[in-house]
């Protein structure tokens, strides 16, 4: 009987120190890590008084009652280096699709014509090359880790674009057309982000991120300045090198 009970309680060790031999070496942190992330993202834009003349404030007022929040997206590679178990660099290369749409306005026709739309509404897509560079912070010795990250993403404007969508009697109408502005090329913007980081393996993971990104620079010329920033839910999976 009491052989029975020290080869049990031999093999509980045993088994408790495989498993924890395991764990401790699914978190040892690979140097080098490359992922693919997707964000589907909520943009806006705040519209600031440049100048300092009040009618430039009452044309904001009737700026933030006319526009809506634009559903938009962020993808992209990402290259990361781990220094040690909780802090690493990341960078990489992302698409963006920033934005804002507006609500639905009455165009008032004279008199109900099937030719000419009754209503419209315009969505304002900025198209960028997104490029961060941020700093994590993973913290757990589970499977589950919590991951924050906070960092800097130099914005690169491709193009823009305006979408109407024209009501009218009995059918919609989509016209998409090219806008060409005076504006910053280049921004700078901040982001901050806190999310978990799954280890699914020795050499995969996956990250959820719940994340937040406002930029520094007013993007145009015009006395009202407007400054883009977006929230978004990041999904990437990196594959451990």
């Amino acid at each position: 009987m009491k052989q029975a009970a020290f080869l049990l309680t031999l093999t509980t060790f045993s088994l408790y120190g495989q498993d924890k031999a395991n764990v401790n070496s699914m978190l040892q942190r690979h140097k080098l890590q490359i992922g693919l992330n997707v964000s589907p993202d909520l943009c806006y834009r705040t519209p600031r008084n440049n100048d300092g003349d009040p009618t430039t404030d009452l044309f904001i007022e009737l700026i933030n009652k006319n526009e809506l929040f634009k559903a938009g997206y962020t993808a992209g590679l990402n290259v990361c280096y781990n220094k040690n178990n909780s802090f690493g660099f990341e960078t990489g290369i992302q698409y963006a699709n920033k934005g804002i749409k507006t609500k639905i306005r009455n165009l008032y026709p004279l008199q109900p014509d099937p030719f000419s739309p009754e209503k419209v509404r315009n969505v304002y897509s900025y198209h960028c090359i997104d490029v961060p560079l941020k700093v994590n912070y993973t913290t757990g010795k589970k499977k589950f880790q919590l991951i924050t990250s906070l960092g800097l993403t130099t914005n690169i404007y491709i193009r823009q674009t305006n979408t109407s969508y024209y009501f009218y009697p009995g059918r919609t109408e989509k016209v998409i057309q090219a806008i060409s502005s005076d504006i910053n090329r280049v921004n700078v913007s901040a982001a901050i982000s806190v999310g978990l980081n799954y280890r699914m393996n020795d050499k995969n993971s996956l990250r959820i991120e719940p994340s937040f990104r406002h930029v520094f620079i007013k993007r145009n010329y015009t006395p009202i300045g407007y400054y883009l920033f977006s929230s978004g839910l990041n999904i990437g999976y990196y594959a451990h090198l």
